[in-house]
C-alpha cells in the first residue's frame, strides 16, 4: 500500500438521482427534458457509471466533447443521444455515422464534409446548429446560420434536428447580458422560422439558465455542474436542494509538535502562534488540491474544521488539529463533503482556491482512486 492508497474518492450515485428529479420537477410547466453534460469523464464522477444512473433515470440524452467519450459511451451500452457540444471533431465523421452520433454543426465546412460521407453511404445524419449569441466561442455567427438555413437543401443527407446556443453568465442573474443573449436567441429562432425552418429541437439553458431562467427551457436544457450537486451560483442555491454526489478523504500519516513560531512548509509563510500539534496528510496538489489553497482551506477532523497551513505541497499538507484532543495516526480527514454536522462542498474549494468548482471536481475525479456508492454499498 502506497499514501496514495489512502486518499479516495466517493461518488454517491443515489445523490445523482436526486438531482436529476429535482431539476426535473423544475421542467414540468415547461415539459422540456434533459440532457446531461457528461464530458470530462463526468466532471470527474465516472462516465460511464455517471450515465447509466441517468439513462435508467430517464434523462433525454448525453452532451460530451471528445470522440473517446461517445466510444466508451456506445461500448458501455448507452443507447441514449449523444451530442457534440462544442462542433464537429475534425477526422471523426466516420465514428459520428457508425456510432448514430449528433454532431453540433458551428461552420458550414463540417456541414459539406459530413453530407460528403453520408452521401456516399447513402446514410442521413442528425445535426443540431449551434449559433454564437454572445459566449464568442463556437458557433454560426447570426448571419452564417441564415445562409446555412436558407441553403440547408444543399446537405439532403442532413437533417436539421436542432438549434442551439450556450449561455455566458446566467450563473449572475443580475448580468444585463443574460437579457442580450435570451433576447437574441429568441430573435434568431423567429428568423429561421421566417425563413421556413422549424427546428424540432431547441436548447439554450445550462445549469444556470434552467434554474434562473426558465424561458430558456425550450425543448432540452443542458445541466452540468447541477446534475453533480454542486450550484451554479449563490443565487440557484434558493428553493432547490440539490446533493453533492462527490466526497474526498484521505488519512492522517503523521503528527507533529511543534514550539511556538516554528515554520511549517516550503517558504516558512505559516509560524505556529503556539505550541501546536501538525498532522500530514498525503494530499497535494499533484493530487488535484491546488497550492491556491495554502493557508486558506480547511478540512474535517471528527467533525470539526481544522485549517490547513503552510504551503500546500506536490503530494502533502499540514493541518493544525491542536484544537482536539488524542487525534491520531490514521484517523480520517475529509477535504470534500460531510463528517458530523459539518460539510465542505465544491464552492468551499473553490473559493479558497481562487477557481471554480468546475475545476476542482475535474481535478480531484482524475487524480485520485473512485469508489462508487448506491444506498451506501461501495463499489
Amino acid at each position: 500500500m502506497s499514501y496514495k492508497d489512502l486518499n479516495r474518492i466517493e461518488i454517491d450515485l443515489t445523490a445523482l438521482s436526486h438531482n436529476f428529479t429535482v431539476l426535473s420537477e423544475l421542467l414540468k410547466i415547461t415539459g422540456a427534458r434533459i440532457m446531461a453534460v457528461i464530458k470530462s469523464d463526468a466532471y470527474g464522477h465516472g462516465l460511464l457509471e455517471v450515465s447509466r444512473v441517468l439513462e435508467s433515470a430517464g434523462v433525454w440524452g448525453f452532451g460530451i466533447s471528445d470522440i473517446e467519450e461517445a466510444i466508451s459511451l456506445r461500448e458501455g451500452k448507452i443507447t441514449a443521444p449523444i451530442l457534440f457540444l462544442s462542433g464537429l471533431p475534425p477526422g471523426t465523421e466516420k465514428e459520428v455515422m457508425a456510432l448514430d452520433l449528433i454532431p453540433g454543426i458551428t461552420d458550414i465546412s463540417s456541414l459539406d464534409t459530413l453530407e460528403s460521407l453520408a452521401s456516399t453511404r447513402d446514410e442521413s445524419c442528425r445535426v443540431h446548429l449551434k449559433v454564437d449569441t454572445g459566449m464568442g466561442r463556437m458557433g454560426f455567427s447570426l448571419n452564417e446560420l441564415y445562409e446555412a438555413v436558407k441553403g440547408r437543401r444543399r446537405w439532403p443527407h442532413l437533417y436539421f434536428e436542432g438549434l442551439y446556443s450556450h449561455l455566458s453568465s446566467a450563473e449572475n442573474p443580475l448580468d444585463p447580458f443574460n437579457t442580450v443573449q435570451l433576447n437574441t436567441f429568441a430573435s434568431v429562432l423567429d428568423q429561421v422560422k421566417d425563413i421556413g425552418w422549424k427546428p424540432p429541437t431547441v436548447h439554450l439553458a445550462n445549469s444556470a439558465g434552467l434554474i434562473n431562467f426558465p424561458s430558456t427551457h425550450y425543448d432540452l436544457v443542458r445541466p452540468g455542474l447541477a446534475i453533480y450537486g454542486s450550484y451554479p451560483g449563490p443565487q440557484s442555491q434558493k428553493g432547490i436542494e440539490l446533493r453533492p454526489a462527490m466526497s474526498f478523504c484521505s488519512k492522517i500519516i503523521g503528527i507533529n509538535k511543534l514550539v511556538e513560531r516554528s515554520p511549517v512548509s516550503y517558504g516558512h509563510t505559516f509560524y505556529t502562534k503556539r505550541s501546536s500539534r501538525i498532522a500530514v496528510v498525503p494530499v497535494g496538489y499533484g493530487d488535484g488540491y491546488l497550492r491556491s489553497m495554502s493557508n486558506r482551506s480547511e478540512v474535517l477532523i471528527r467533525g470539526r474544521r481544522c485549517p490547513a497551513v503552510g504551503n500546500i505541497c506536490m503530494k502533502s499538507f499540514m493541518v493544525d488539529i491542536s484544537m482536539l484532543d488524542g487525534v491520531n495516526v490514521g484517523e480520517e480527514v475529509v477535504l470534500l463533503g460531510r463528517q458530523g454536522e459539518e460539510i465542505i462542498t465544491a464552492e468551499d474549494l473553490a473559493r479558497w482556491s481562487g477557481t471554480i468548482s468546475y475545476e476542482l471536481l475535474c481535478l480531484l475525479g482524475s487524480r485520485n482512486k473512485r469508489f462508487f456508492r448506491d444506498n451506501q454499498c461501495l463499489a
